[in-house]
């Protein structure tokens, strides 16, 4: 069952595209859409900790901190969706999967993590997985600029998720926390479509069930289901199912979008999911490297 909860979490991540992409091509702006996504999600979040009877008490600096997390998280989502607008799904979403990698050069940069052969390779694998992205994703356009908006997108997610572990936020369940994180995501999010000019209120049900379906599947579902496998098959093998988040994308944009299905968005999704699940295994691999030397010695 974990196993499924795992698959089934970093699937319904990979569905962003399906119900983003329908708001967007009706004449949504992808800030509101954003806005949507994290205000749905938030009530729908609260409404289900509320049944669960949790605790939802945090300390003002805690709050801070969750609201800093927030705001890059918001912005990882905001450069993905306009990314999504202007670039195929498929190609987007695998290259801003690319934050494992930028979170463990992160924690080595600051935080004191060694430099290993692994982390070399992976770095090596993620710039060749995106360098045939941005040359083969689309043949209509170049996408090397808006690869770099999607690289910003991993990187504002990696900046989040190290953010977690900096902040040092104790005694609060995951849940409540990622509830704050929408919460505020949702308030930035609003400001930025008010800020901007881009904000639009949902003109149909159709929208509304458009938006519903992104915020509950794609925040919610996945969000609960990834506490769920984590609790019953633990981090790693949860982070590693992740790789099915990008093949989510590609396949949904060949078959609902028509989007190119090129020699080059494979290999480039093939590399970079091979640079994250290196990274993810990262530990395993040293270490089982290690009985191989010990007992060659």
């Amino acid at each position: 069952m974990g196993f499924f909860l795992g698959l089934f979490s970093s699937a319904t991540f990979g569905l962003i595209p399906l119900f983003t992409l329908p708001l967007i091509h009706d004449g949504v702006s992808p800030a509101s859409v954003l806005f949507y996504r994290f205000l749905i999600a938030s009530l729908t979040l609260g409404g289900v900790l509320v049944l669960r009877r949790e605790r939802f008490h945090a300390s003002a600096i805690d709050l801070c901190k969750l609201a800093g997390m927030s705001f890059m998280y918001t912005a990882a989502a905001l450069l993905l969706f306009y990314g999504l607008n202007y670039m195929p799904s498929g190609v987007a979403t695998t290259i801003q999967f690319l934050y494992p990698v930028m979170v463990m050069l992160l924690m080595i940069a600051f935080f004191h993590e060694q430099f290993s052969m692994i982390t070399a390779c992976s770095i090596v694998l993620a710039v060749a997985g995106v360098a045939l992205l941005s040359i083969g994703g689309d043949s209509s356009r170049p996408v090397t600029l808006l690869g770099v908006g999607m690289i910003l997108s991993g990187f504002c997610n990696a900046l989040y998720i190290t953010g977690i572990h900096v902040a040092g936020i104790r005694n609060m369940n995951g849940l409540v926390m990622t509830f704050y994180v929408l919460f505020f995501g949702a308030a930035f999010a609003f400001a930025n479509a008010v800020g901007t000019g881009t904000f639009q209120p949902l003109s149909s049900w159709w929208e509304f069930m458009m938006a519903a379906l992104l915020a509950v599947i794609t925040a919610v579902l996945s969000n609960l289901t990834l506490v769920l496998a984590v609790q019953r098959i633990g981090s790693t093998l949860t982070s590693v199912l992740g790789v099915m988040e990008p093949l989510t994308a590609v396949f949904v944009g060949i078959l609902v979008f028509n989007e190119p299905f090129t020699p080059a968005l494979v290999g480039g999704v093939i590399l970079i999911s091979s640079s994250v699940t290196l990274v993810m295994l990262g530990r395993q691999v040293q270490a089982i490297a290690r009985r191989f030397q010990r007992k060659a010695a």
